[in-house]
Parts: C-alpha cells; structure tokens; sequence
C-alpha cells in the first residue's frame, strides 16, 4: 500500500487537469498496486522538489503543531503553578488564623492561673516550718555503738531476737539478773569492748561533726532549740551537736568570782545549795574596785568571743537592745 505522502500526491494529479484520461487512469490504478513497484514511478511523474516541499510542509506543519503544543502546555503550567502558590497561600493564612484563635484561647484559659494565691493558714505554716527546721537541724549523726558494759549486753543478748513489747519489762529483769551473774572475765571482757566502742564513737561523731561547717552546726543547734521549744521535738530531753570549732561564749563576771571562790577549796566540804547562797552574798558585799577587776576580765573575754564569731561564722555579733555586752549572744 501507498504511504500517506503518496496518496496525497495521487490525489492532487488526479484532482488536476491532464491531458489525456489514460493519464488519470493510469494514476487510479497505481492507487491499487503495492508500495514498493509503484514508488520510483510516482516520484517520476510528480517530481523530487514536489515531494521535498510537500516533506517540508509536514514538517513545518508537524513542527509548529509540536510547538504550539509545548508552548501551551507550557504556558499551562505557568499558569497553573501561580494558581497552585496561590492556593497555598490560602491554605497558610487559612491555617494561621485558627492558631492565632488557639492562642488567644490559651491566653484566656491561662489568664486565670495568674490570680493570687491564697495565704497559708496557720497549720499549714506550721508544717512548712517544721519541715524546714528539720532538715536545719541536721538529725544525721551516726549511730552510736553500746558504749558501757551493760547496753552492750543487753545488744549481745537481744539482737536478731523478736519478742512481744508486752514482756519488755520481765525481759530486762532477767537480763539484769544474768548481767549480775557474770564471771569476772566476761565482765572484763565487756568493759573492754565497750570502752574500744567509746573511742570508736567520738572518732565517728568528730569525722561527722567536721563534715559540716562551722555555720551549718551552729544552725543546726538554733534549729534544734527552736523544734524543742515550739514543738516539743524530740519529746525526750533536747540533744544538741558539740563542736570544738564553734567559739564558746563568754561568763560574765560574776561567773569569773563564782569560780574562783569554788577553785579557793573553801567549799569543798559544803553543799551546793549553802556555796551557791555564800557566794551570792559574798558578791554582793564585794568592793568596787575588786568587782571591776572581774567587770574587765569580762569585757576583755566578750571581745575575744566577738573577734571569733566574726572569723567563725563569717559575721558580727548578734547583740539583743536590751541586753548587755556581757549578756551578748551567737
């Protein structure tokens, strides 16, 4: 069969005037005959420049089709990737606004949190307090081992032994009444364990002691005096911290006469009720000039003491209105 070219070629020599019909005729018949014994006989009759401009043509034709094509696709996409930014810029600003209405909301939710808190009452400040001066107080020191012969017996005869609270008290009866029946050597033997357990414990108390400094001792032992005279904590007698660091206070001057009559062995044979009034009465019926004497040994200790606490506790002296330089405290 003809190619596309050629059957458009067929159709124009048969559409245009010729001179005779056989020409035509022969033209219609070659319509019929296969491709390849009619191609060189058709480029005879019409001619190589007729089928160069027809080629030509097409291409001119196919090739400003293809290009009319991508350019307008192309223009489409221009014109659709504006429209698409467009939407997006939608999209974006129709999506900020709901988080601008999410965050006024917040912002109004929040806004009541911002109200003033209501004050404690005064349980509730008592137990903020307690709390605080526990943990001022500093109830951390070691545990103490059985120091005397007897707690250390009573440690050996009771430990890893249960028992009901109830028969306590006939417990240490009997155990009383064992320590009692010891030999002498298991006497020994206990006095000299206890006393081992004695030089342990002020070992462990001082390395403890010196694990703090010196201002954290000294408000521990004021945390302590104020559980005890506020609370009542501990119920059993007021345990304060010892520390050789700490600068001990100044006795007035009537403490300084006090204990230079008890040192003159005047009293010795006296009970302390009878030295104690004897020596009031001597201190009033003393001379000025030797109370001065004893006035100014004062005044020089409470100077000392107050050049300590300053080098100390890192601060000056605490002294009340009323009270006196003698009477001054940490």
């Amino acid at each position: 069969m003809l190619s596309i070219v050629g059957r458009a070629a067929i159709r124009r020599l048969i559409s245009a005037p010729s001179p005779t019909s056989s020409y035509r005729i022969v033209v219609s018949r070659l319509v019929a005959t296969p491709l390849g014994c009619n191609r060189d006989f058709i480029r005879s009759l019409t001619g190589g420049t007729k089928k160069a401009s027809t080629t030509t043509k097409t291409a001119t034709k196919t090739g400003a089709k293809g290009a009319t094509k991508t350019t307008t696709k192309a223009t489409a996409k221009a014109k659709t990737k504006p429209t698409a930014t467009k939407g997006r810029t939608k999209q974006s600003t129709k999506a900020k606004k709901p988080k601008s209405k999410a965050a006024a909301k917040s912002k109004s939710k929040a806004s009541p949190k911002k109200r003033e808190k209501k004050p404690l009452t005064p349980e509730k400040q008592a137990v903020l307090e307690r709390k605080e001066l526990k943990k001022t107080a500093l109830y951390t020191e070691p545990k103490p081992l059985p120091d005397t012969p007897w707690k250390l017996f009573v440690v050996e005869q009771t430990k890893n032994k249960g028992g009901n609270p109830a028969d306590l008290r006939s417990k240490m009866m009997q155990l009383a009444q064992d320590f009692r029946a010891l030999p002498a050597s298991e006497q020994q033997r206990l006095a000299n364990t206890a006393e081992q357990n004695k030089v342990s414990n002020a070992a462990a108390y001082k390395a403890w002691v010196e694990s703090h400094t010196p201002v954290e001792i000294n408000s521990a032992i004021k945390a302590r005096q104020q559980l005890k005279r506020k609370y009542n904590i501990p119920k059993s007698a007021l345990k304060t911290i010892h520390d050789e660091r700490l600068p001990k206070k100044p006795v007035n001057a009537f403490s300084l006469f006090t204990k230079a009559r008890w040192a003159s062995g005047d009293f010795s044979n006296a009970s302390i009720i009878e030295a104690s009034k004897q020596i009031g009465s001597e201190w009033k019926a003393l001379a000025d000039t030797e109370r001065h004497a004893y006035e100014d040994l004062a005044k020089s200790a409470i100077g000392d003491y107050e050049k300590k606490v300053e080098s100390v506790l890192h601060r000056p002296l605490y002294r009340r209105p009323s009270q006196t330089p003698e009477s001054s405290s940490i």
